[in-house]
């Protein structure tokens, strides 16, 4: 999956069939969706169509804030650990000191771009080191 999202071209040039790769990573994250919804049904008694509607906003906050690059091809999954683990204890913390939802989702997407303007920023210092050398 690093090769597919650091460029697709050459992971087919490579040998690695793309294809299979992009379905069965699909599949996958379908499956362990279902679970999750499931799961989720059962914690909490009930099921409704917009019950898990801002925790996409969260895991993406999360996989920014671990360092997954939005361009694709880095990223590590101790990294999207510590993100959640962060976006985790700041939705709390906020949920305790009875902030506004509005507020929580706010400050999760402030965090979004720091963190993208942040990666942007380290990226560009990291190309300029390359084509310096």
């Amino acid at each position: 999956m690093y090769a597919i999202g650091g460029n697709e071209s050459a992971a087919r040039a490579a040998g690695i069939d793309v294809d299979k790769v992009i379905w069965g990573s699909f599949v996958i994250s379908g499956l362990l969706a279902g679970l999750a919804g499931i799961l989720m049904t059962g914690r909490l008694d009930s099921a409704v169509t917009t019950q898990g509607q801002n925790i996409i906003f969260s895991a993406f906050a999360a996989a920014v804030i671990g360092g997954v690059s939005l361009g694709g091809g880095r990223g590590t999954i101790t990294g999207v650990l510590s993100g959640v683990l962060l976006i985790g204890v700041i939705n709390n913390l906020l949920t305790l000191a009875d902030v506004s939802s509005f507020y929580v989702q706010a400050t999760t997407g402030a965090i979004i771009i720091l963190s993208a303007i942040l990666s942007t920023l380290a990226n560009k210092r990291s190309s300029l080191a390359k084509t310096r050398t």
